[in-house]
């Protein structure tokens, strides 16, 4: 199956592009579609495979991406046993 991993995969071991590139392309920063345009410009790489470049499916594929942070799940029980929660600090002072 064809998909943007493959394709990355394809330019870097056929040097045409570098690993900088890769990132670019990958991860949809920077000037990625500039580098994707000199590519089909090239000869490189086809009309379909620069769609699949461009396009969103691979968006949760992505490793940098930021998981949600979820809410506590609802009802909510709070400790009814009468024991505080152990905390624990350390001071310091500095002798003057």
């Amino acid at each position: 199956m064809i998909n943007r991993d493959s394709i990355v995969e394809r330019l870097l071991e056929q040097g045409h592009i570098v690993i900088a590139c890769a990132d670019r392309i990958l991860n949809k920063r920077g000037e990625y579609l500039q580098d994707i345009e000199d590519l089909r410009r090239d000869g490189n790489i086809s009309t379909s495979e620069a769609l699949t470049l461009i396009k969103d499916n691979n968006l949760f594929e992505n490793p940098y991406r930021l998981e949600p942070i979820l809410a506590p799940q609802y009802p909510w029980t709070p400790d009814t046993t009468g024991t505080p929660p152990q905390i624990w600090c350390q001071t310091t002072t500095s002798e003057q």
